[in-house]
């Protein structure tokens, strides 16, 4: 168990956001869309989902930040720099979500959500330690493996949306 407060803090903005988007949700406009669903059925689905999901981690980060915390000073020591990375790693990908928010409608769907994911893979690899591990020609494949991961993503889940859903996205 580590002395991460990055995790329960990252488990709450996800909880208070889900049940905001549900929210939100709830204010769109009762108009019925083909098959009988509204605008907010989506929306609604996505933010209780991610709401049941964070609860959960939440109760179990929390807990296992609260055990940790009573370990003895030379291993809360040790775990410092863990905790520094975690909280890193949590206003990075908060930092990322914003800035694709900004750039989703500017450069449509299919650039700004491989670029969003290209960058969180990247980023937490690096911050991991993992990424300084390897040798050149490996880091070189990496990078290659993560583009492609990101634009494959990002092509499925267009597909889906635009062909499967009829949900039009940002070209």
């Amino acid at each position: 168990m580590a002395t991460d407060i990055g995790k329960p803090i990252f488990d709450l903005f996800l909880v208070v956001a889900s049940a905001i988007g549900f929210y939100m949700a709830t204010t769109l406009p009762a108009v019925s869309m083909a098959g009988g669903l509204s605008p907010a059925s989506f929306p609604k689905l996505i933010s209780g989902l991610v709401f049941v999901c964070a609860v959960p981690c939440l109760i179990r980060d929390s807990y296992e930040w609260l055990v940790a915390r009573r370990v003895s000073k030379a291993e809360t020591n040790l775990n410092a720099t863990a905790s520094k990375k975690g909280a890193l790693q949590w206003l990075t990908i908060v930092a990322l979500i914003i800035v694709y928010i900004n750039l989703f409608e500017r450069l449509g769907y299919l650039v700004s959500t491989a670029l969003f994911c290209f960058f969180n893979v990247v980023f937490l690899v690096v911050v991991s330690g993992e990424f300084k591990k390897l040798s050149n020609s490996r880091k070189l494949r990496n990078l290659a493996a993560y583009i492609i991961f990101s634009v494959v993503l990002s092509l499925v889940i267009y597909y889906v949306f635009t062909e499967l859903f009829n949900i039009p996205l940002p070209d």
